[in-house]
């Protein structure tokens, strides 16, 4: 269908970019409108996401991914405390771009890409935002037999 908007550069579906990545178990997706990506960078996203993988008890100091992996080879996936955590996820993440989007002391990416285009900006960026979380963790365990 064709959007009727003088000023978008966008006009069909088919004008769209489209890409594909193969997941794995334990991938963290984040999808996300600007207002997290242009006040948080990416470094700090998967340092985020890894303190929750902490939190939420998928990894710990002890073992790390590799105990992980080696559960979920088991059958334990821990569906459902991922199904009740990732939410909090979400929340952090959005937690954090309003957190950098008010500092004007931050070097948001925003900033930097403003400063790259000489344009002088220094801080966030305040913008609405909105994140979709999702954490790649496979069959719950009861599925598996025994």
């Amino acid at each position: 269908e064709e959007i009727v908007e003088k000023n978008s550069s966008f006009k069909m579906a088919s004008d769209s970019c489209t890409s594909s990545v193969h997941i794995l178990r334990g991938d963290i997706i984040i999808m996300a409108t600007d207002g997290l990506f242009d006040n948080v960078d990416v470094e700090d996203l998967a340092s985020i996401a890894l303190q929750w993988e902490h939190d939420s008890g998928f990894i710990d100091n002890i073992g790390g991914i590799p105990k992980r992996d080696k559960r979920w080879a088991k059958g334990e996936s821990r569906t459902d405390i991922s199904a009740q955590s990732i939410p909090r996820l979400a929340e952090i993440l959005c937690e954090k771009a309003r957190e950098n989007s008010l500092d004007n002391t931050v070097d948001s990416p925003f900033a930097m890409l403003a400063k790259e285009n000489d344009i002088m900006w220094s801080g966030g960026m305040p913008d609405d935002c909105t994140v979709i979380a999702m954490h790649v963790v496979g069959k719950d365990s009861n599925s598996f037999p025994r």
